[in-house]
């Protein structure tokens, strides 16, 4: 269903959640305005995305196989614990005509019960309607399981054959930064979510239900990294 952005968002996972509010980016300099269909989706639909991946992405297997030597393996049940992603695309008037981009994130959380640290495996696809430009970012999060919103990150990179996972300091630094900018609820929603959150993904899952679209304004923002080709819709935040 299609619910306004005006409309509290009350998210039910297992179930397809969407939102069609009117939302807003600018590119730095032609002022683009943009509208987009912001969806929460089905924690099964992530798990077999999440699946797919594994199969056949190189960098969601270096990503898989780093976490699988540490002890972690990816949770499998589906609960808003172990499973959260958004989809987001976006349609505005650029050079003339019409264009689109759509933007995905999915992330599951993986567990090593002897292990004092949880973690979590997601995936950020940007894609733009003609097939002209794909940019991805894979990625690990690592917490204390006695404070999962302490997070790190690291992202796999490199080229093919030669893949490395690296510490990085992106996209989850970036979104705490720019939520506090959204609004007080938004931001304050940081640390409200942490005292009950037992795991990343879910702590992740509550900040975003509670900002609703303007957490996947600012992913978005910060998965872009100022690309002439993608900040048009969603803006330009520098990771």
């Amino acid at each position: 269903m299609r619910i306004s952005s005006i409309v509290s968002l009350f998210v039910i996972f297992g179930l397809l959640f969407a939102a069609s509010p009117m939302i807003c980016g600018a590119d730095e300099e032609g002022g683009i305005a943009a509208t987009g269909e912001f969806e929460i989706l089905a924690g099964s639909g992530v798990s077999l995305a999440m699946d797919d991946l594994r199969a056949r992405d190189d960098r969601v297997q270096k990503a898989d196989e780093h976490l699988a030597a540490l002890g972690f393996r990816p949770a499998m049940e589906d609960t808003v614990d172990n499973f959260f992603g958004i989809r987001h695309a976006y349609t505005g008037e650029l050079e003339g005509g019409e264009a689109e981009q759509s933007y995905e994130l999915y992330l599951q959380e993986y567990s090593n019960p002897d292990s004092e640290m949880t973690a979590a495996l997601g995936r950020i696809a940007l894609r733009d309607s003609a097939g002209t430009y794909t940019n991805t970012y894979t990625f690990i999060l690592e917490a204390p399981k006695a404070d999962v919103s302490s997070i790190r990150e690291y992202y796999v990179g490199g080229s093919p054959g030669k893949l490395e996972v690296l510490e990085a300091n992106s996209w989850w630094t970036c979104i705490i930064g720019k939520l506090p900018e959204i609004g007080e609820e938004c931001g304050d929603s940081i640390d409200k979510c942490s005292p009950s959150a037992t795991s990343i993904v879910g702590y992740i899952g509550c900040v975003a239900t509670n900002c609703g679209p303007a957490f996947s304004s600012a992913s978005i923002c910060c998965s872009c990294g100022c690309a002439r080709w993608c900040s048009w819709a969603y803006g330009c935040c520098r990771m």
